[in-house]
């Protein structure tokens, strides 16, 4: 969907620069595009450490892709949790100590692929339940110690759309940067024919054009998936703290598995009937 809103973005600007008489070939100025993008990775350069700059890309392409954070995800989210409460209540909390020790070897945790493959959500639940096997913390302490962890994880993770988003402010005025180069190129060729003048006037309102373009059509959309990805994953952990507060509490599983679900965003959140459905088959097999 995203892609087809860059092609939106294109086909809109050059369809009505086109039908309005435009030459799309004096758009292409390599030279112009090498100010603005060249100066715009540099800033990123400086103000980023280096693995802000891989989260960058990681993110920047994740923006297209699906989001790890989807319904079925959530779905099976809430039923690993209801697995786990299921097993402490039939065998108790030191039944999962093998589980937490080495989960991709877990017969729990192999069954919710999701979990399993997103590294942060794995070790958030692991590291909360190993807590709780070796009696090291009461589960208000656990609580507290589960929403300092968030917040430092949300902190780290909003630094890298922050900078693309200031870089994005700054794309304007690196256009205008390209723009008066453009100029100055321009009254070394004053005493050229009128087609000559015009020309270069027109390279370096490209620049201006750019900047302005890129800025407002490309980067800021790509911020705001990329914050509402963040959002998500927010969500998503939310609810997975509430969920093993409640585990750390002794709430039966169904009540652990509710109170995590009510905690999701509506269109990231199943339905009560088919997560007590899914639980129903959990506890049958």
């Amino acid at each position: 969907m995203r892609i087809v809103g860059i092609l939106v973005v294109l086909g809109s600007v050059l369809g009505g620069f086109i039908l309005s008489g435009g030459n799309v070939p004096v758009l292409i100025q390599p030279y112009e595009c090498l100010v603005i993008f060249g100066a715009c990775a540099g800033t990123l350069l400086i103000g980023l450490l280096p693995h802000q700059l891989k989260e960058l890309q990681k993110k920047s392409l994740g923006a297209f892709g699906k989001s790890k954070y989807s319904l079925a995800a959530s779905n099976e989210m809430l039923q690993l949790l209801f697995h786990l409460a299921i097993v402490v209540k039939k065998e108790g909390v030191i039944a999962l100590e093998s589980h937490i020790r080495e989960p991709e070897q877990s017969a729990i945790f192999s069954k919710y692929p999701t979990v399993l493959h997103n590294h942060h959500a794995l070790h958030f639940i692991t590291d909360a339940l190993r807590l709780q096997v070796d009696g090291a913390v009461a589960p208000e302490e656990l609580a507290v110690m589960l929403e300092r962890t968030l917040d430092t994880h949300h902190e780290e993770g909003a630094v890298v759309p922050g900078s693309l988003q200031r870089a994005g402010d700054a794309m304007p005025g690196l256009g205008i940067v390209a723009a008066v180069l453009g100029i100055i190129i321009t009254m070394s060729h004053l005493d050229g024919p009128p087609e000559e003048i015009g020309h270069h006037v027109a390279v370096a309102l490209v620049g201006t054009f750019v900047g302005i373009l890129v800025s407002y059509g490309f980067v800021q959309p790509i911020v705001a998936a990329m914050e509402q990805e963040n959002r998500d994953e927010g969500n998503y952990f939310e609810a997975i703290r509430i969920g093993l507060c409640a585990f750390a509490e002794g709430k039966a599983p169904v009540v652990v598995v509710e109170m995590a679900r009510s905690a999701l965003y509506s269109y990231n959140q199943p339905t009560r009937e088919a997560v007590e459905e899914a639980c129903k088959a959990l506890r049958a097999a």
